[in-house]
């Protein structure tokens, strides 16, 4: 008989019983709740940054605990209940048991981890800095190492009597001494070691690296590779020791050659001096690092790592154009490596600017000096110089922007790293196809103007094979006077669920509440632009699903600034904005003079500004995960100093921290694009770096007093980025 046979039907019973069973019910839900809540207050102290670093641990306690003793005595109680001598004389196979055991143990344990995560995320708002597929990974990993070590605990466990105390005798160490219960960085260095031996830890390694550093892919293997193999091991022996009845011998030389195979895993790890990264643990002495070519140390600053993280006194080393280790700056740095006190400084990640219009001016449009190639290429140094190295463009002209990326990640450019786009999709004449018809072809190039399901389908399929970072959707009516064609409905969410099939992310320009709505409802991962309405209902379902939303809310004032032809005097304005740029928000010939001769339209976007603050405090005061973009290129939202007012106006505005709107501009910027390599500082990222005067954290107009930025990891000459050659990329060149 298959073996896959009867395995649905066994599955499906095996699922049912332990739902039934009370301590099935404690072992999968209540210890595991339990266990986020206390351990969380207990140890994280109920902070966001602190409960990230201990999650990782409790979600390796509650894995050994569901595999040792939900795993096991399911299986002990099966077999005295002679449940397994029944089946025995049918054609089930002792291979199908321990699989259907297998499936089972693993969908109660994504089941709980799902539980325990939704539980962490709405009472401490836990960060995972990492993906969603490698959270995933590293579960499945560590799932397929214990479920089968639980079978054979189950497997040559003799009667209910004896069962919890073998499974008692394995649970307790591991779960002390791998670092799940008690941080590894806080045990003597040799049990440190010792925690090599032991599968546990290298769980907690990988989930470490997947919420807490958002580096798995550096620290997959040997982590990976042993919990393989245990695995491996653990099955091939699992069919072997599997015994139908409790008066059946247990077969010792198998049980014997499962010991040996699996210690000798163990010991090879442990004498091959397997590194652990959670041995070092938060603000920890960085370990030493060989250095190659190109590395340098950078230490005696304050670190904010852009997820909430701070180091006081730390050391970033630096290897070519990535981070290699963070940590405390005690002892010797790496011998051999050129090493720049920073001692007194702050040292952040760099910047993200999540919502810009590369090809907007940020004038008012009156002449057509605000478009040509040197604008752009002086505002890309603009962005540099104030420490944003990395932008999202959104709705620009996509071929220029592949072009950009190639030769940023070529190093023939220097330029923030761009993330796009491409061309938005709308209604046919809608926002912004309207707008666009003064140059012809322009409005096809830009946008993809759809009506139906099948046409928004194929936009988003056609985006996909231009590799855009993400799709972005636009539903806006327009204003009082002149209103738009909006995106029919079943085409907008014909798009959504089309992106969502090929792995994209969407992201939805929205003017109002219902449109918001709408694409909550349809399952868009983001919103751009505050609503001026914005509800409650739809706050709290914001921060509820985890959505993001950029306001840009600078765009807002930079628009009523510039009607109201408010003297610019910020001192940075003046000496990073061309001239063309701001004389053209003067000049009678810009569409503004238009704006301003109406008092309609001036009434109109008045109210719309005062409205949209009372909406970001109410955004704020609901925990929605907010964004920094400053919808760079509208009138006086600046390139640049447009996202330093943005963080300027979430904070006094919005009422957020400054740590919190810090965040906003990095590590939650990077989440949003899938990207473990920006935002953030930690082993693997681009050593993208900001040095500042003061602590943004306290004062975010600190951010204004960049002292030095690395991009790549080498320094930017930040005095001479206008005078001098930034590479051969130019706006509108052909291929």
């Amino acid at each position: 008989m298959s073996v896959l046979r009867g395995l649905g039907a066994l599955t499906g019973a095996y699922l049912r019983e332990t739902w039934r069973s009370k301590p099935a019910l404690f072992w999968n839900v209540a210890f595991p709740l339990l266990s986020i809540v206390g351990l969380s207050f207990l140890f994280g102290g109920g902070t966001a940054a602190g409960v990230a670093y201990i999650v990782p641990g409790i979600l390796t306690i509650n894995l050994i605990a569901a595999a040792f003793f939900g795993v096991s005595l399911h299986m002990v109680s099966l077999r005295e209940s002679e449940l397994y001598r029944h089946f025995r004389v049918t054609p089930v196979r002792s291979l199908t048991v321990v699989l259907a055991h297998s499936a089972t143990a693993l969908a109660n344990i994504l089941l709980s981890v799902v539980v325990q995560l939704a539980v962490a995320k709405a009472l401490f708002h836990l960060p995972i800095r990492g993906s969603l597929f490698d959270l995933a990974l590293a579960l499945l990993l560590a799932g397929f190492a214990f479920i089968p070590l639980g079978l054979l605990v189950g497997s040559v466990a003799g009667d209910m009597r004896s069962a919890p105390a073998l499974s008692n005798l394995l649970f307790f160490p591991m779960m002390f001494l791998s670092g799940a219960a008690m941080p590894l960085y806080l045990l003597p260095h040799w049990l440190q070691r010792v925690a090599a031996l032991l599968p546990a830890t290298y769980v907690v390694e990988l989930l470490q690296a997947a919420i807490v550093r958002g580096n798995l892919a550096a620290r997959l293997w040997p982590s990976a590779g042993i919990l393989l193999l245990t695995g491996a091991l653990a099955f091939a022996f699992d069919a072997r020791l599997f015994r139908w009845e409790s008066r059946q011998p247990i077969d010792r030389r198998g049980l014997a050659l499962a010991v040996l195979c699996l210690g000798a895993l163990y010991l090879v790890a442990f004498l091959a001096g397997v590194r652990l990264e959670a041995a070092r643990g938060p603000g920890k002495p960085v370990a030493s690092v060989k250095p190659a070519a190109g590395a340098r140390v950078l230490q005696g600053m304050t670190i904010l790592d852009g997820s909430g993280g701070r180091i006081e006194r730390g050391r970033v080393v630096l290897d070519g154009p990535r981070i290699v280790a963070v940590g405390k700056a005690a002892g010797p740095p790496p011998p051999g490596v050129p090493v720049t006190d920073l001692t007194g400084l702050y040292l952040i990640p760099g910047l993200i600017d999540s919502h810009i219009h590369l090809g907007g001016s940020a004038g008012g449009s009156a002449g057509s000096g605000e478009f040509v190639p040197a604008r752009v290429i002086h505002d890309l140094q603009v962005y540099l110089a104030l420490g944003i190295t990395s932008f999202v463009s959104l709705t620009d002209d996509i071929d220029d922007l592949k072009r950009l990326r190639s030769a940023v990640a070529g190093g023939s450019m220097r330029s923030p790293r761009p993330y796009f786009s491409g061309p938005g999709i709308t209604a046919p004449g809608g926002h912004p196809a309207k707008f666009f018809v003064f140059v012809p072809g322009l409005a096809d190039r830009m946008t993809r103007q759809v009506d139906s399901p099948e046409q928004a389908a194929a936009a988003v399929r056609e985006l996909a094979g231009l590799r855009v970072d993400l799709v972005k959707l636009f539903l806006d009516g327009g204003w009082p006077g002149d209103a738009l064609p909006v995106l029919p409905e079943p085409a907008f969410r014909a798009a959504v669920r089309t992106a969502r099939q090929l792995g994209l992310r969407t992201t939805v320009h929205v003017d109002d509440d219902r449109h918001a709505q709408l694409a909550l409802d349809a399952g868009a991962d983001a919103i751009e632009h505050l609503p001026p309405d914005l509800s409650a209902e739809t706050a709290r379902q914001l921060a509820e699903r985890g959505i993001f939303l950029t306001p840009t809310l600078v765009a807002a004032e930079g628009l009523m600034r510039a009607l109201a032809a408010a003297p610019i005097d910020d001192p940075l304005v003046r000496k990073w904005v061309i001239p063309a740029v701001l004389d053209s928000l003067r000049s009678p010939d810009s569409w503004l003079a238009r704006v301003r001769a109406s008092p309609a339209a001036m009434a109109f976007y008045t109210r719309r500004y005062e409205r949209s603050r009372g909406a970001l405090r109410r955004a704020v005061a609901a925990h929605v995960p907010l964004l920094a973009g400053s919808d760079g290129g509208n009138p006086a939202a600046f390139h640049g100093l447009g996202l330093l007012r943005e963080l300027e106006l979430m904070v006094e505005e919005g009422g957020m921290s400054p740590g919190a709107a810090l965040v906003a501009a990095t590590g939650a910027a990077a989440r949003r694009l899938g990207s473990t390599e920006i935002g953030r500082i930690a082993p693997g990222a681009f050593a993208d770096l900001v040095v500042l005067g003061d602590d943004p954290a306290r004062d975010i107009r600190a951010l204004r007093q960049v002292r030095a930025v690395y991009f790549g990891g080498q320094p930017l000459p930040r005095e001479t980025l206008l005078s001098t050659p930034p590479g051969g990329w130019m706006p509108g060149r052909p291929r």
